[in-house]
């Protein structure tokens, strides 16, 4: 990033989220013990950009409380009319700044930095309007189609609402990631229309409205997987769930942690437990808690935010809250307690 091509992040989670049929606003539901939206929040902040921006619409007091620690700016869509219309209420701050921005959604908690860097790198390297990730997927339902002309060249994409029973059958999808430049983007936007089955401002249009103009739109191909993962229905909630736990867990056992039952054994990602410690079955392990060398942790464990030494033994059913145990103590089974 330099004064004269600042990059900056917009991140969409204003959405109730219907299909989750809850009444929680989407990027509120906790994906391993944190809201998904502090997951995608964490991830962007990884990059080092110039600075964050959070579009919010629903229960926009509790997200924007929730990242109050980010030192992001939460933008009002007081009504939900779209993707498009989200990033168009961003104008104002954005189009001040100009540059790049990086455009994502709160509901896609799984992706890496890494895959944001690789292309934001892509973008800065080959200068179009505009770059989208895209990739191709088994089951394609729910994402919009990219659909490309006999020649294999970029069309535009089709939302999955929209799309002739032809083009569902097609696999490659937009990850509704993107790259833009600033004047392009907001350009664009304005002229774009609400005529399709939703009713909304797509801001999958934009891709069209850029080749119609004759500029520069290039595809990133993103990390296959479950990365991209969107979450819109508690079973894709479960999924990411799972997806996190297993590449915790098997972190954790590749550095000499011994998970007596790894599918019973939900530990969050900022946990931090040194080797030989054996972690027994139904255990969850939430917050900041850091666990020392040569630990056993009982069956039916509950710890969140603690810090446990080296060598001590925790019973079973026991349940810690900002606890801070010494080296070589033992904990009696059944033991609840919270603490400062």
């Amino acid at each position: 990033m330099t004064a004269n091509n600042p990059i900056n992040a917009l991140i969409l989670a204003a959405g109730l989220g219907t299909r989750m049929k809850s009444t929680k606003a989407k990027v509120l539901h906790e994906v391993l013990f944190k809201p998904m939206i502090l997951h995608v929040m964490d991830t962007v902040r990884a990059l080092n950009l110039d600075h964050i921006y959070v579009i919010v619409g629903h229960q926009r007091e509790k997200v924007a409380q929730l990242i109050a620690s980010y030192r992001a700016d939460c933008i009002i869509q007081e009504e939900q009319l779209g993707t498009g219309h989200a990033v168009l209420c961003a104008e104002k701050e954005l189009s001040k700044i100009g540059g790049t921005v990086l455009i994502l959604s709160g509901d896609v908690p799984l992706i890496k930095a890494d895959s944001l860097r690789a292309m934001l790198a892509f973008h800065a390297a080959n200068k179009p309007a505009l770059t989208l990730m895209a990739t191709s997927l088994d089951n394609p339902a729910n994402y919009g189609r990219i659909v490309r002309n006999s020649q294999g060249t970029l069309l535009e994409i089709i939302e999955e609402k929209d799309a002739t029973e032809d083009q569902k059958k097609i696999r490659e999808i937009n990850a509704g990631i993107y790259c833009a430049e600033v004047p392009f983007l907001f350009n664009a936007l304005k002229k774009v229309g609400s005529d399709n089955k939703q009713g909304e401002i797509y801001l999958t249009d934009i891709v069209r409205i850029a080749i119609d103009m004759g500029l520069q739109v290039n595809i990133f191909s993103g990390p296959g997987g479950d990365e991209l993962l969107g979450i819109n229905s508690m079973s894709e909630l479960a999924a990411a769930n799972k997806y996190l736990q297993h590449n915790k867990n098997s972190q954790l056992m590749a550095d000499g942690v011994n998970l007596v039952d790894p599918e019973t054994t939900f530990i969050q990602q900022e946990v931090r437990i040194g080797s030989d410690t054996v972690i027994n079955a139904n255990v969850q392990i939430s917050g900041n808690t850091i666990i020392g060398t040569n630990c056993t942790i009982g069956a039916d464990v509950i710890l969140h935010n603690c810090q446990i030494g080296q060598n001590v033994s925790i019973g079973p059913f026991t349940n810690l809250t900002s606890c801070t145990i010494q080296n070589n103590e033992t904990v009696a089974p059944h033991t609840s307690l919270i603490q400062g």
